[in-house]
């Protein structure tokens, strides 16, 4: 798994790029991922441009393969992001594998990650 956690503090963006496989084995290195954008995040804060104003987008467009253990890290730096008022948003392209994964572990509908993976259905070739 590729992982890279990128602060753009002049365009107000975080964007953690997800590429490769990411299975349970790489839960550590996802969470890791996310806690350097969160601390990046914290780390950006100022009295005249709160982190409220960032975009934190989830770029999985490079990814391969997912588990499990990916939504549920993923769910819970939503929840981390809530808590600062903060919103992820996809960026990139959603692969077909990571959508059909997203719909059949429910994902695709869980509050905090609709801006991820809320048009999977739609992104799905025709069955």
């Amino acid at each position: 798994m590729d992982i890279e956690a990128v602060m753009d503090a002049a365009n107000r963006t975080a964007t953690l790029r997800v590429g490769g496989p990411c299975a349970t084995e790489h839960a550590f290195a996802l969470a890791a991922g996310w806690s350097e954008l969160l601390a990046a995040l914290d780390a950006a804060q100022r009295p005249t441009a709160p982190p409220a104003d960032f975009a934190v987008l989830l770029d999985v467009s490079a990814t391969a393969s997912v588990g499990l253990a990916f939504f549920e890290v993923t769910a819970a730096a939503a929840l981390a992001l809530t808590r600062r008022n903060l919103s992820l948003r996809r960026g990139g392209a959603l692969p077909e594998c990571v959508a059909l994964a997203a719909c059949l572990t429910g994902f695709s509908g869980v509050p905090g990650l609709a801006g991820v993976f809320g048009d999977a259905r739609q992104l799905l070739p025709a069955r």
